[in-house]
């Protein structure tokens, strides 16, 4: 059925048409393509004029006028090629159906708003009152505009401050007109950005990359009053070059009058993960392979001095100091160290350097490359090198090294000793991390009380976990029982793959401590579980066969990665898999470890497997609610090694976990006919 047109109004001209598509009526010209063309009015339903506006092949073009129902102008401006430009005025009108100058936030007495349109986006909004007087939006009147300020300069209350915002390029002005700043823009993305003085000379200049960190070109002028930025008082201004946030190349320091008071070449960027490439990072020359495996550092001071050498040539200035800090240490030469320091390194003042070093031993976020570069502009140097120590894996070579250099640069920080203690304890020096412990404890009795419990809980024998935990009968279990359903083979070839895994974990270790060195922590050496040596651990997809031809595809990974991982994660591995082999071998009939001859189901067998089961859950409940889930229902914590389970710090409480996760899956293996293996992964699945 076609649409009623209605009764054309006595406001709208002969020839104007009912137009669907503006839900109005219409008066314009068309083209030979159909499309308007010249001038054309809109009228609302009632007839009253709504808009003018002009149109070049059905495009707007050229100036426009919208109306309030009561023919006053509601808004005005200009089209350029169908799109707003310019400014574009908009009035406020009365009666029914009038527009109000915008839907909120309109100052009292404004009866304009000037929008300006570039690109057709609003760049700027300025409220007028009825003596065509800016406004702010309390109603008073702008401040004077100071002299130099553009025209089209708008004035923000908020900062207060004078802003021109173009496409290209921002400018701000204070409520003086002195220029304050600048930045420029490239297809929408900041490109540089310039800082002004008190007199409006140039301050600072630097250009950015895409990802907004300072690259390209760099500038910048001290204040001649201000001091302590550098060391030497003389340095005024400084010239260099960023490559995505590093400070590089050649650096030029100027006096007030742009004499050189000094030039230092800092180099080439130092992307994240270059460290695993870099030879200032490596265990070092001439090392043996036991050595390389081991990670322990190698090299006599020469050696590295001249490693230093050569990669300052080659411009790695990040790498040489770390060579030399290296070389430092082995000679014990601090006197050489700050020599080396000084000649790449122009030194802050005092406390900006204390401050950025500060700043690096105390973020969670830094990354060697941006220590590094701390480190060439000037940070605290001994802060540095500890803040590299951290954030190295505890039992890489240079993480040693370096917090020994920290060390050989301000022997009187006593916490860098919390640093060394805690790398210490990655490569499993008991006595040396207990013996920067006593050092800590002078200045800070909490902070190695702290890490004496962390030692204690990482550092702990390996008891038979079945002996200590006390099972007591539970009435509701009392009639459960026959709970195995494996075979002697497969226990014994089970047992196979924990003794497996702890030999691995066992060399690990020892490889980190020592040929030699048992202490008491050392993982048991189990090769009297492998009569015919250790078994291939796989990984592998298997089908699992659930009853009535229903079959599914499980993942097993009895795997373990034991490359890169210091003492205190090899010795949680190893707890894990070891209370797990316990639990084990306890369910068929044995009160230790041993290779069972027949299997033999515990009377407390299902009192063993809930309590496991649901303390499992109860350790997973402290990572994610913090026990808040469990105590809410009713279900009680546990003690381990003596302390509340809701009382653990956060690692320990994520080892114990893994320790009751891994002894849960014993007991669904050996109780579940469709579970195929302790290590199928979807049982680690909560």
């Amino acid at each position: 059925m076609a649409a009623t047109v209605p009764e054309r109004p006595a406001g709208v001209p002969e020839g104007g048409f009912w137009s669907p598509e503006v839900g109005g009526w219409e008066v314009s010209r068309l083209n030979a393509q159909g499309a308007r063309e010249g001038e054309c009015l809109f009228y609302r339903p009632d007839g009253s004029l709504q808009s003018r506006c002009g149109f070049v092949a059905g495009v707007r073009e050229g100036p426009f006028a919208m109306f309030h129902p009561d023919g006053r102008v509601s808004r005005e401006g200009i089209f350029s090629a169908g799109r707003a430009e310019g400014i574009v005025s908009a009035y406020p009108g009365v009666g029914p159906g009038a527009e109000p100058l915008r839907s909120c936030c309109v100052p009292p007495g404004a009866v304009r708003l000037d929008l300006r349109f570039e690109e057709g986006e609003v760049v700027q909004e300025i409220f007028y009152d009825a003596d065509g007087r800016p406004i702010l939006s309390d109603g008073r009147p702008w401040p004077p505009r100071p002299s130099g300020v553009p025209d089209d300069a708008e004035y923000e209350e908020a900062a207060p401050q004078w802003v021109r915002r173009r496409a290209e390029l921002h400018r701000f002005w204070n409520e003086a007109g002195v220029l304050v700043s600048e930045i420029e823009f490239a297809n929408g993305v900041r490109r540089a950005e310039r800082t002004f003085d008190a007199a409006g000379g140039l301050a600072e200049a630097c250009e950015f990359s895409p990802d907004r960190a300072r690259h390209g070109a760099f500038l910048r002028r001290l204040p001649r009053e201000g001091g302590g930025a550098y060391a030497d008082a003389r340095i005024r201004e400084e010239r260099g070059t960023f490559d995505h946030g590093q400070a590089v190349g050649t650096w030029s320091f100027l006096d007030a009058a742009g004499g050189e008071v000094a030039t230092v070449a800092r180099g080439v960027a130092f992307a994240e993960g270059d460290e695993a490439a870099s030879p200032a990072f490596a265990p070092g020359a001439g090392q043996t392979a036991e050595a390389t495996a081991r990670g322990t550092a190698q090299g006599t001071a020469d050696d590295w001095w001249t490693l230093s050498r050569t990669l300052r040539a080659e411009g790695r200035v990040r790498e040489a100091l770390c060579a030399a800090a290296r070389a430092a240490v082995r000679a014990g030469d601090r006197a050489a160290l700050e020599r080396a320091l000084a000649a790449d390194v122009v030194a802050l003042g005092p406390a900006l350097a204390a401050q950025r070093g500060e700043a690096l031993e105390q973020s969670v976020e830094v990354k060697v490359w941006s220590i590094l570069d701390a480190l060439v502009c000037g940070a605290d140097a001994a802060s540095a090198f500890r803040a590299l120590a951290a954030v190295l894996p505890g039992v890489s070579a240079a993480a040693a090294d370096f917090v020994e250099a920290s060390l050989l640069l301000a022997p009187e920080r006593r916490t860098t000793h919390l640093t060394r203690a805690l790398v210490r304890l990655q490569r499993g020096d008991e006595e040396g991390a207990r013996a920067d412990l006593v050092i800590v404890a002078a200045e800070s009795p909490s902070a190695a009380a702290s890490l004496v419990g962390q030692l204690q809980a990482v550092l702990r024998p390996f008891d038979n976990w079945p002996a200590r935990e006390p099972l007591l009968p539970d009435p509701l279990l009392a009639d459960v029982g026959a709970g195995l359903v494996r075979e002697l083979d497969e226990v014994r070839a089970t047992i196979g793959l924990y003794a497996t895994r702890i030999g691995r974990v066992r060399a690990a270790v020892q490889a980190l401590i020592g040929r030699g060195v048992t202490p008491a922590w050392l993982p048991p050496d189990l090769s009297g579980l492998l009569p015919a040596g250790p078994v291939a651990l796989r990984r592998a997809q298997v089908s699992v066969d659930l009853g009535e031809g229903e079959m599914a595809e499980v993942e097993i990974n009895e795997e373990i990665a034991t490359g890169g991982l210091g003492v205190p994660a090899l010795l949680g591995e190893a707890q894990a898999d070891w209370g797990a082999l316990c639990w084990l071998c306890w369910s068929v009939g044995l009160t230790a470890p041993a290779l069972p001859q027949a299997v033999s189901e515990p009377p407390l067998f299902a009192v063993a497997m809930k309590t496991i089961v649901t303390r499992c859950w109860r350790a997973q409940d402290r990572l994610k609610s913090g026990g808040l889930l469990a105590r809410a229902n009713g279900v009680p914590g546990f003690e381990w090694q003596g302390i509340d389970i809701d009382a653990l710090p956060l690692h320990l409480a994520r080892a114990v976990a893994e320790e009751y996760l891994r002894a849960r899956s014993v007991f669904l293996w050996l109780a579940s006919p469709d579970v195929v293996s302790p290590f199928q992964v979807d049982l680690r699945d909560d």
